[in-house]
């Protein structure tokens, strides 16, 4: 470009100042932290001087490089940053096309503008369709500040909707495996299983070197129980202590991500031995925190190079990290139904042994055996105290196979159980214990033996107590490897226990009971013999003597009979009241023997119904025609009542009558005044006669003397009443062998009504005549 050139365009920058001093405060618009940087490809210094002059004049602040050769074009690009690149069109040695394809190999995504001395309309769509940005005629350098600000708005905005759409295909990627990691949790409730499929999905979506996740143990320390299958020597570290947990706990306790990049000096120097061990070059630990709770922790391994962890990873392991102490809490609230469903089970089955049999030794080896069963060790034993002998020994055992040695009959002294001998005593009531190697730990000669001779490696016993006494106790035993026993176990176990006690105790208690009814059944077997013994004499002596009394009572009672007729003489008033004394005693010494005999019959069970079917109403007449004539000089009204479904009825006709004989005697006798009924009424297949009177009433505390032999309740030597004593006794007897019975309703000062409750009998088939 000659002199004049150069001229015209100065002049035509002078005269478009305003226009580029408008765009000069648009700059700051750009995300561009202080001065383009740019890289001029131009062979001619008079043309990079009118670039620079162009751009000066707009007020932009820049920087730049020149160069005239594709070499240095090249390294250029490779060594350094650029805002944009400002190329001539054609080069002595090479054209703007070969810049193009050094920018595209340098990987920098900037605008490539042309800048040349004329350019036909196809030859620019060309260019634009290669690939470069824009272009601006030597000519026109005035719209050179405008045409830089479009490009490169154009490919900042580029850069963002590239960045955008990445970040888009970055979450989406998240969110896939977020996603399937959530669904494979929820398509289960197994924690090992959701936990390894948590490993294998992190490994591949993080693409790391190895994953682990650890877990405590019972006594809360971490071990690695999970590793991504993809690990390569996964078999390593599966069952290993953690070893990072105690470095990191108040970071990892906070729910923070803890990231090392393993060349950073503040890594403790045991981490970064370890690191060295095992290969890596980067980890990254995640803490599984519920609620407060720490579950445990990730660890993502970076073996093949040093790598750091950016934000989206930090926070794509701080979404798995969550939702896995989630699905880890709800696995174990899972585990803890399970297990307590099968404790109750467990404990339902040894409840059921317990209540199906009384032999100690079927429900003892019932209970080693489920128990055995549930805790999965090796090995169940109770043992029982010898007090005679001062030793404990193995009597029931239970063995998951034969390859586990048996103790039965194994014996060691009492003192290795002195401290559970009582119950009060201040001292745990359970034992765990584990084998040691260590030489320094001493153990007692008979614990020695009992680890040498049971080959146990772990072990839990329990005392059994039977009424506050030390009785023996139960031990869990392993072989194979060493158990932690949890609380829960523990609980368990002293539950198990105590259902062996009651075993054990309801097990003695039935044969102390059976001995007892042995004893008592021998014994009333011999008071039996005795009763049936006493009643035979008693009947034969009754027997016997009811001929001896009767026969002078009849000569006694015929003799005033007929001295009282006054057949020989007649007899003055005192002859005659003596003579009616002694009438009178006789017929009632009469009567009382009479019920005495009836009574020991049926006792002796030698009474024996006569059956037969009557008319109710013709046995009521004749009971009442008796006290006719008693009542009407006493002025009692005596009274019949017999409801109109009343006709015949079957029973022992005489028995019947003897009955309800005594009943209205027994009203007549305590009724001054007033009325005396005899009330018949049916309810189904039975009778009632009431009979209800208007004397004196009896007290409800006397009410249980009345049905027992001998019993009056005026009982004096001057009593107003006279009588055996046996009357209701006997009645009683009576209609309780008819199958009845004898009520009573009574109230003092208002009267009583006993109730005679007969059951319709069926008569006997008739006896077959004798060919």
């Amino acid at each position: 470009m000659d002199e004049l050139d150069r001229k015209a365009i100065s002049d035509k920058l002078l005269m478009s100042v305003n226009p580029l001093a408008q765009l000069s405060s648009s700059w700051q618009d750009l995300p561009i932290e202080s001065s383009l940087h740019l890289l001029i490809v131009e062979d001619a210094i008079a043309d990079v001087e009118l670039l620079e002059l162009v751009l000066e004049s707009a007020n932009i602040p820049f920087s730049f490089d020149t160069v005239d050769t594709l070499a240095q074009c090249q390294q250029l690009l490779n060594s350094q940053t650029y805002d944009a690149v400002l190329a001539d069109y054609r080069l002595p040695q090479f054209t703007a096309y070969q810049v193009l394809q050094v920018l595209v190999e340098a990987k920098q995504e900037i605008p490539l503008i042309l800048v040349t001395g004329s350019l036909g309309e196809e030859a620019a769509v060309d260019c634009i369709k290669a690939g470069m940005t824009d272009y601006v005629l030597k000519d026109r350098l005035f719209r050179l500040p405008i045409v830089l600000k479009r490009s490169l708005q154009e490919f900042t905005m580029r850069r963002q909707q590239k960045a955008a759409i990445a970040q888009i295909e970055r979450q989406a990627n998240q969110e896939a495996v977020i996603n399937q990691i959530v669904q494979a949790m929820r398509g289960t409730l197994v924690l090992e299983e959701m936990l390894q499929i948590t490993a294998d999905n992190l490994h591949q979506a993080l693409n790391v070197s190895r994953c682990l996740i650890f877990r405590p143990d019972l006594q809360g320390e971490m071990w690695i129980y999970d590793v991504s299958a993809a690990t390569a020597d996964r078999e390593n570290f599966i069952g290993i202590k953690c070893c990072y947990y105690p470095h990191y706990e108040e970071k990892l306790l906070k729910g923070e991500i803890v990231a090392l990049p393993l060349i950073d000096s503040s890594v403790v120097p045991e981490i970064q031995d370890i690191a060295t061990a095992t290969g890596v070059q980067s980890l990254v630990i995640a803490p599984l925190l519920y609620q407060q709770m720490y579950l445990g922790g990730i660890i993502l391994h970076q073996c093949d190079r040093e790598r750091l962890w950016n934000d989206e990873e930090i926070a794509l392991l701080q979404v798995i990290s969550d939702r896995c102490a989630i699905a880890i809490h709800q696995a174990q609230l899972f585990r803890q139904l399970q297990d307590k469903a099968a404790r109750e089970q467990t404990l339902n089955k040894i409840a059921r042994s317990i209540n199906s049999s009384f032999d100690p030794e079927f429900i003892l080896q019932e209970i080693v055996q489920l128990t055995g069963e549930y805790f999965k060790v090796d090995r169940v034993v109770i043992v029982w105290i010898d007090l005679e002998s001062a030793q404990i020994s193995v009597r029931n055992e239970w063995r998951v196979n034969e390859e586990v040695a048996c103790l039965q009959g194994f014996q060691e002294p009492m003192w290795e159980w002195l401290e559970l001998l009582e119950p009060s005593a201040d001292v745990n009531r359970y034992q765990i214990f584990h084998a040691s190697n260590d030489p320094n730990v001493v153990e007692s000669t008979n614990r020695l033996a009992l680890l040498e001779q049971g080959q146990i490696l772990s072990g839990l016993k329990i005392p059994i107590y039977i009424r506050g006494k030390f009785f023996g106790g139960i031990a869990l035993h392993t072989t194979t490897k060493y158990r932690v026993f949890s609380q829960e176990e523990i609980d368990l176990l002293e539950q198990i226990a105590d259902q062996a006690a009651i075993a054990l105790y309801n097990a003695q208690s039935y044969e102390m009971l059976e001995e007892l009814v042995k004893e008592r059944t021998h014994q009333l077997e011999q008071e039996k013999l005795l009763s049936e013994a006493a009643n035979l004499a008693k009947s034969e002596f009754l027997s016997n003597m009811s001929h001896e009394l009767r026969t002078p009572l009849t000569g006694i009672l015929g003799f005033s009979n007929i001295l009282l007729q006054q057949i020989f003489g007649f007899l003055n008033d005192k002859q005659k009241q003596y003579i009616e004394g002694i009438y009178n005693s006789g017929t009632h010494l009469l009567e009382l023997i009479n019920d005495l005999l009836d009574l020991s019959k049926i006792e002796a069970g030698k009474e024996e119904l006569l059956l037969e079917g009557f008319p109710i109403a013709e046995i009521c007449q004749s009971c009442l025609t008796l006290f006719k004539e008693r009542c009407w000089r006493e002025h009692l009204q005596l009274n019949l009542a017999i409801a109109d479904d009343v006709e015949n009825w079957i029973a022992d006709r005489r028995r019947l009558k003897q009955i309800l004989v005594n009943l209205l005697s027994n009203a007549v006798k305590f009724t001054d005044s007033g009325s005396i009924t005899l009330k018949v009424e049916r309810q189904a297949d039975t009778l009632s006669f009431s009979v209800i009177d208007t004397g004196i009433g009896i007290a409800e505390s006397e009410q249980t003397k009345l049905f027992q032999p001998f019993q009056q309740l005026d009982s004096g030597l001057n009593r107003k009443y006279e009588g055996t004593g046996l009357g209701l006794a006997l009645s009683r007897k009576l209609a309780q062998l008819h199958g009845g019975d004898i009520t009573l309703r009574s109230q003092v000062g208002q009267g009583s009504c006993f109730t005679l409750h007969l059951p319709m009998l069926e008569l006997p088939p008739p006896e077959e005549d004798e060919a």
